[in-house]
């Protein structure tokens, strides 16, 4: 199996990498800021599976929070949507959401 992880240089990102190295049957293809996001179509085609952990959690200016995140985040589920339809593969994928600084206090409610 192949799969891909966003935000392969992150702290999550790199604990899964050295987990998933100790299996004989995981390929594991890494995607990180210093990647364009206009191949994600092209690598997923080559993929099994997609761990989402890319974000920015402490942005210097709220818009990154925007180009990080949700930008991000949207063109991985279109590539994925695209894929599904060009190549009829279904590509799953599991998402771990970055949460901002300030925005989880604990007892709020959410």
């Amino acid at each position: 199996m192949r799969v891909l992880i966003t935000g392969a240089n992150g702290f999550v990102g790199k604990n899964l990498q050295l987990h998933l190295a100790e299996r004989q049957d995981v390929q594991v293809v890494c995607f990180t800021r210093s990647d364009d996001v206009e191949r994600l179509p092209a690598i997923l085609l080559g993929v099994d599976f997609v761990f989402h952990l890319a974000g920015v959690n402490r942005p210097h200016d709220p818009r990154e929070f925007i180009t990080g995140n949700v930008d991000l985040t949207q063109a991985l589920c279109h590539a994925v949507c695209a894929v599904a339809e060009t190549a009829g593969k279904k590509v799953p994928i599991v998402y771990k959401p970055s949460v901002p600084r300030g925005v989880c206090r604990g007892g709020d409610g959410w």
